[in-house]
């Protein structure tokens, strides 16, 4: 009896193993991820900060688009991403006094997707440029990627305030951001909507697990058995009740009204005013609102990057027009800003619109390497406008902080 029991017992996990082992490989053979991680991020990268952050000493960094066959970043003891001539190892409490040291904030853009090697993402551009324009045998330029996947201005404010200004000795701090806080929802509970729903979703997951046995086991079985993730996703397509991150999901797959695109600038714009706030004589601050695709500028692409336009707009009808009244607002606001006695009163601080730079190839070039992230080619326009943007604060800066190195 004891036997046969046993040998069941076996049997029954063979075949499920096996069972798991056939759906997982079927799933990743067919590009289709094989257990549930919330918005590619999981659980392990949860930052009390920030809500999530790179993981300190990864290989895997950033995701890579379409395929391992682009270059995939490591991260330092901080998190921050290796670009160019930086080492793992590095103490960046310390700073030589010679060193121009800037940060460079933003989500995937920034941190760098479908990268040909360090010395493609933006930061490691920009590093060079300045170093050949500016630096000397005495003084040289740090810049530091401190990209983070889906980030919106919430997250880069905590980090700047939490994290850089208060540990890193920043001279500069870049932030080059908009898409995604032009994308991301705010959600029903307004009292929430300044933070990501990835933040929120943590939350609930942790107050669910610590109360609830049940949903421990689903939480625990969805992000560690494609088979088990894999039914739930044929119910949510049987049924169409959402079974993860329902909230968020209806809310971004809806037609966005007016009121929901003023909720959105507003947050934008609210901490955008707060991190202006945080620039000195010390550590200036520039924030770039990015260039992205659009319905308005598809037709000035190559004809490439109209194809990745128009592949999306077929699978998410909403997400460029959804998109589209931001950035009109947004660049009014820019606009208006720049314009004003304020702005004219703010020594340490700019904020600039650069949304248009990537509008028009008259040679056909790409600049995407998908809907919303660059390639080499762009990226090189957008380190090289940055630096023409930054040019004469840095100066200002070098004037009063670093005239010992300028000799």
């Amino acid at each position: 009896m004891r036997k046969n029991i046993f040998f069941l017992f076996l049997t029954s996990i063979i075949i499920l193993s096996s069972i798991e082992i056939i759906i997982k490989f079927s799933l990743k053979a067919f590009g289709y991820p094989t257990v549930y991680i919330l918005g590619n991020i999981g659980d392990n990268r949860y930052n009390y900060l920030t809500g999530y952050y790179n993981l300190p000493n990864s290989s895997k960094a950033a995701v890579a688009a379409e395929g391992e066959e682009y270059y995939r970043q490591v991260t330092d003891g901080y998190g921050f991403n290796l670009d160019g001539k930086r080492y793992e190892h590095q103490d960046l409490t310390e700073k030589d006094k010679c060193i121009f040291r800037i940060f460079l904030l933003g989500a995937s853009t920034v941190q760098g997707s479908a990268l040909v090697d360090r010395n493609d993402p933006i930061s490691a551009r920009l590093e060079r440029i300045l170093n050949e324009k500016i630096g000397n045998s005495k003084l040289s330029f740090q810049v530091i990627n401190a990209g983070t996947t889906s980030f919106i201005s919430s997250q880069e404010l905590a980090l700047i305030q939490y994290k850089i200004l208060y540990a890193f000795k920043p001279n500069y701090i870049l932030i080059f951001n908009g898409t995604n806080d032009a994308v991301h929802p705010v959600g029903w509970r307004s009292h929430l909507s300044n933070s990501h729903s990835f933040q929120r979703n943590f939350q609930d997951n942790f107050n669910k697990s610590s109360r609830n046995l049940f949903f421990f086991l689903d939480d625990w079985a969805s992000k560690n058995l494609s088979s088990y993730f894999l039914l739930k996703k044929l119910i949510e397509k049987t049924t169409n009740n959402l079974m993860f991150e329902a909230e968020e999901r209806k809310f971004s797959s809806a037609e966005m009204s007016e009121n929901m695109t003023e909720k959105r600038i507003y947050r934008y714009f609210y901490n955008i005013n707060l991190i202006s706030k945080l620039a000195n004589k010390d550590t200036y601050v520039s924030l770039f609102f990015q260039p992205q695709m659009l319905p308005e500028n598809i037709n000035g692409l190559s004809n490439n990057d109209k194809k990745i336009f128009n592949n999306l707009n077929k699978k998410d009808k909403y997400y460029f027009s959804n998109k589209t009244p931001f950035y009109n607002k947004a660049r009014e606001k820019i606009k208006s800003f720049n314009s004003s006695d304020e702005s004219k009163d703010m020594k340490f601080f700019q904020i600039a619109d650069i949304s248009n730079i990537l509008d028009f190839t008259s040679d056909s070039k790409d600049y995407y390497s998908d809907h919303v992230h660059y390639n080499p080619t762009s990226r090189e326009i957008i380190a090289n406008t940055i630096f023409f943007k930054i040019k004469v604060k840095i100066e200002e800066n070098l004037k009063q902080n670093f005239k010992t190195c300028m000799q």
